[in-house]
């Protein structure tokens, strides 16, 4: 039957492109195929089909299967189960916003800021993302947490560039290192534990921002007052290294003072990180101080806008 062939070649081929809708000759050469049947009759006589002979019977059976795989195959679209949809459209993610300059005053959660004040950070700058609520800053390069006193903190960090070490801690005035502390990461951190005394832990290799470098654990003694130590000016200070111009540091805060100091080389130069906290503060919160250290970054300084001519 060459109109039969003829019907499967063109289901087949439409099949195979894929198209959503049947075309016009298709769908009339298969309703030609099928044998009619009156609107509002609801069965078939089976004693019809039975009376038929056997060519006629399977002629009919194909037609009716051929109609169902038609339907079938507008019903499910290609390359997809029932009721299934097309490849999902790419997402393409919003970009970051970029980095700010610390502010004054509270600094927001998940916000990241930078560091690039040349008092205390090297060549380029560092940023870093806010974890929690609750940090703030009285001065852009020391952001702290807990009581709002001025220039009280119950944990903070800070960017330092260390020139030299004192000696004195509680009183450190005139007892700076003499020869003054080498240059490298391991100079510092070897003469920062020695100061520490016997009994430090010693210090532990660490990597901040994809830089290697140095932790150095320090403690002030639980049992100093603090309030007794020399002062810069402001306020006593156990004094542990050389800050430039602004005096000892690292600052002071309470007796039993906790600092967990990182000492990286970044491309040749020293940049110290310290971190403090006082007794009490919670693992959570110290947690957050891990949280800012490990997502500090190194970045270039961005050139300056050539001058207008």
């Amino acid at each position: 039957m060459s109109t039969d062939r003829d019907v499967t070649r063109i289901v087949r081929s439409w099949l195979e492109e894929g198209v959503s809708a049947l075309p016009d000759r298709v769908l009339d050469t298969v309703l030609d195929q099928l044998p009619a049947t009156p609107q509002r009759r609801a069965w078939w006589p089976a004693r019809r089909l039975l009376d038929m002979n056997i060519p006629a019977r399977l002629a009919v059976a194909a037609a009716a299967v051929f109609a169902l795989a038609v339907i079938g195959a507008i019903a499910i679209p290609k390359g997809g189960g029932v009721g299934g949809s097309g490849p999902s459209p790419t997402v393409t993610p919003s970009p970051s916003p970029p980095p700010v300059a610390v502010p004054l005053g509270d600094l927001a959660p998940g916000a990241t800021y930078f560091w690039d004040d040349p008092c205390c950070v090297g060549a380029g700058r560092i940023s870093f993302t806010m974890p929690a609520t609750g940090w703030f800053t009285f001065d852009p390069i020391f952001l702290g947490k807990g009581t709002r006193n001025p220039d009280h903190f119950d944990l903070y960090i800070s960017p330092h560039l260390v020139g030299n070490l004192y000696t004195g801690g509680c009183h450190w005035r005139n007892t700076a290192l003499d020869p003054p502390v080498g240059p490298t990461v391991d100079d510092l951190a070897t003469a920062l534990n020695a100061q520490a005394g016997p009994g430090a832990s010693p210090p532990t290799d660490v990597d901040v921002g994809g830089h290697l470098g140095k932790k150095v654990e320090l403690s002030i003694p639980a049992n100093l007052d603090v309030s007794t130590c020399d002062s810069d000016g402001t306020f006593p200070i156990f004094g542990r290294w050389n800050a430039g111009s602004n005096g000892a540091a690292p600052w002071t805060y309470g007796n039993g003072q906790h600092n967990t100091v990182y000492i990286v080389d970044v491309d040749g130069s020293r940049q110290v990180i310290d971190t403090m906290y006082l007794p009490g503060t919670s693992a959570a919160e110290r947690a957050e101080i891990d949280q800012i250290v490990a997502s500090i970054h190194f970045e270039k300084r961005p050139a300056s806008p050539s001058p207008s001519p």
